[in-house]
């Protein structure tokens, strides 16, 4: 198999964690008759991919008797996200009788994968004929049902399925009754969507399958390691690059429905202005010449897959807008484009203080130009290149001091955290690797970049990881920054090498590998790896009320130390100011009353977390919070147009801290320990 190989820090959280399940068929619209892909995966196949992930991988380069049991548990999961259909007697089962799955991919059998999904698919006919039988009649109330949101184990019998899946039917029904609907509609579409769920398992496809081994068998070394089909490695390219080519629309499935989302800003279909939120898309024709493809009860990524194409190719939507009481059929044709993702791009804004002007910079990820990446050019526009043109600006505008909010960025390209590095300190090294065969690899700072050398603030939560912490882990050796916020970023400290897999029978890929090839390390030689880097003042959030980072995550690589850098040595000793600033910071908000408030909403959701909830209208907001803690965290930080936010408390006490820093550190040769340049 010729891979070709691009070296990225791959994001924290995996993005290959579930595989979708829809089927690779595609329908024209006066054809009764499926057209299927050719097919892309099979036993040989798999067993070539998998050699060339042990090739590549830091810790394993056999599949022994521990990555079978382990590859075992991660096929359930995959196909089983929330436990509700397999019993543990399932696996229990498997992992008895297939011990070294790899004797048997040796000689081109497979045939373990299809017996786990024919039990799967006997398994959710049986929960199937459950779900009929309560949605087919009223649902009770009367009788409290309670649930433990923080323990998902499998269930140890088919009744015991059973009444684990009536107890989410009824949150379901909770969470999306509208008002204007009756308990009968609701019913309805509920068991409408669950045999839509039905279908889709029904008909997956030997190529999802054999996926969802793959990435079962990358998940079992680490978990950042994954199998991509080509869709997915097409949403990787595109998180990376900040860049994708379509027509710009965020779409979800909705009641077997395509519906449009959001619209993105500066895309062919906000610029066209035709397509609307809510508009619901029921067709298209992708210009492949094979017609219009029905997308009534289509799977979202397949929608996807057919909305996106090259620069410059036409597409037909044919969608129903809702006009008052009736439904508008339109056609709309568009020329797809390539878009930048403005709304993960760095962004800056000034706040006015009596303490002088604090610039603010959010960076949502680390992205970088993979097309210039292959080219050679002096200067590749990625965040880093970004984030000097912010520097720039905001220097101009005379600020003071600088606080930079990485909350919720959990990584992406590796070259740009070093860059990132290098503009804010003179010389030295930003990180250390080490490979599988223990090589340290030091990476150095290109002594040109340093631009800024005033006060810095740097604002983290737990989902900061990756990239996020090379910077940030560097900042704090180097004593050139405060690092505020969450007790302590993800800690992800591994790095991932993605190699493409060429096409053939005409398609333009046939995928990727995302493999774990190395550690990362910080100048002084220690590990976030497990532990993240931690804050050197804490601002209490409502994440620090979950098990959230790398230290949760099934099979995460250990931590350790090496050498400090040659030649590190700190900028200068920050312990004093941060002390004092501590006090300061404690003190605000020992007095906020807001924030008084805010504590107690954390607390009372740490109590709760292990308790059992009674299913009931009234305590519907809190199990909603308790499955969504990053949902609660993004609303927060994303539903507004300004980058200073007064409900956002955390962001505020950064913004109180960096002020801070300006008045108790008096000139910018303290934050650099020399004259500047």
């Amino acid at each position: 198999m010729r891979l070709f190989a691009t070296l990225l820090l791959a994001i924290a959280l995996s993005l290959v964690s579930g595989v979708s399940l829809s089927p690779t068929t595609a329908y024209g619209e006066n054809s009764k008759n499926a057209r299927t892909f050719p097919p892309l995966l099979n036993c040989q196949e798999s067993k070539s991919r998998i050699d060339s992930m042990l090739d590549l991988h830091f810790y394993y380069n056999e599949m022994n008797d521990e990555l079978s049991q382990r590859t075992i548990k991660k096929i359930f999961e995959n196909l089983d996200q929330n436990k509700v259909f397999f019993i543990k007697q399932d696996i229990e089962y498997f992992q008895n009788n297939e011990k070294n799955i790899s004797k048997k991919i040796k000689i081109n059998n497979c045939d373990f994968l299809f017996e786990i999904h024919k039990v799967f698919i006997k398994r959710v006919h049986e929960r199937m004929q459950k779900v009929k039988s309560i949605l087919t009649k009223e649902l009770d109330f009367n009788k409290t049902d309670y649930i433990n949101i923080a323990k998902q184990d499998w269930p140890i019998s088919s009744e015991d399925a059973n009444e684990k899946i009536k107890k989410r039917i009824k949150l379901q029904f909770l969470s999306t009754k509208q008002p204007e609907e009756n308990d009968n509609k609701v019913r309805e579409r509920l068991l409408k969507n669950f045999v839509r769920l039905e279908r889709k398992f029904y008909e997956l496809d030997n190529d999802k399958l054999y996926s969802i081994f793959l990435n079962s068998f990358a998940l079992a070394m680490d978990p950042h390691s994954a199998h991509m089909l080509p869709s997915d490695h097409d949403s990787f390219v595109i998180h990376i690059s900040n860049k994708l080519e379509g027509i710009g629309a965020q779409l979800q499935e909705k009641d077997g429905y395509i519906v449009v989302r959001a619209i993105i800003p500066g895309g062919v279909a906000q610029k066209d202005g035709r397509l609307k939120e809510k508009d619901k898309i029921i067709a298209v024709d992708s210009g492949n010449g094979q017609g219009l493809h029905d997308l009534i009860d289509t799977d979202v990524d397949q929608a996807v897959n057919l909305i996106r194409g090259k620069k410059g190719s036409p597409l037909k939507l044919i969608v129903l807008r809702k006009n008052g009481s009736t439904n508008e059929k339109l056609s709309i044709v568009l020329t797809r484009d390539e878009i930048d993702l403005k709304e993960d791009e760095v962004k800056t804004e000034i706040y006015q203080s009596n303490n002088g002007k604090v610039g603010i910079i959010k960076i949502p990820t680390f992205y970088t130009d993979l097309k210039c990446k292959t080219k050679i050019f002096s200067q590749c526009k990625g965040v880093s290149y970004d984030v000097e043109r912010g520097i720039r600006k905001l220097t101009e505008e005379g600020i003071n001091g600088l606080l930079i909010d990485l909350r919720n960025n959990g990584g992406g390209d590796f070259p740009e955290s070093v860059k990132l590095t290098g503009l804010f300190i003179p010389n030295g090294t930003a990180v250390q690797t080490v490979d599988k065969t223990g090589t340290i690899k030091r990476l150095n700072i290109d002594e040109s970049n340093w631009i800024y050398k005033g006060p810095l603030v740097i604002l983290i939560n737990r989902y900061s990881a990756s990239a996020s912490e090379i910077f940030v882990g560097a900042m704090q050796d180097y004593g050139r920054g405060i690092i505020v916020g969450d007790k302590s970023t993800y800690g992800k400290a591994t790095v991932q090498i993605v190699q493409e897999i060429p096409g053939t029978l005409g398609r333009r890929t046939d995928g990727a590998i995302k493999v774990t090839q190395s550690k990362f390390y910080r100048p002084a030689g220690t590990s976030n790896q497990k532990q993240g880097v931690h804050a050197n003042i804490v601002i209490p959030s409502i994440l620090e009320s979950y098990d959230i980072g790398e230290d949760q995550l099934d099979f995460a690589l250990p931590s350790d130390v090496i050498p400090p850098a040659k030649g590190f040595k700190p900028l200068q000793d920050l312990s004093f100011l941060i002390n004092r600033i501590k006090f300061l910071s404690q003190d605000r908000i020992n007095r906020s009353k807001k924030f008084q408030d805010y504590l107690v909403k954390i607390n009372k959701i740490k109590l709760e977390k292990n308790k059992l909830f009674p299913i009931t209208k009234d305590y519907f907001k809190i199990i909603e919070e308790q499955e969504n803690p990053r949902d609660l965290n993004e609303e927060s930080l994303y539903n507004i147009k300004s980058l200073i936010n007064e409900n956002d408390l955390q962001f505020m006490e950064a913004l109180n801290i960096t002020m801070d820093s300006i008045k108790l550190s008096g000139n910018q040769n303290f934050w650099v320990g020399m004259s500047s340049k």
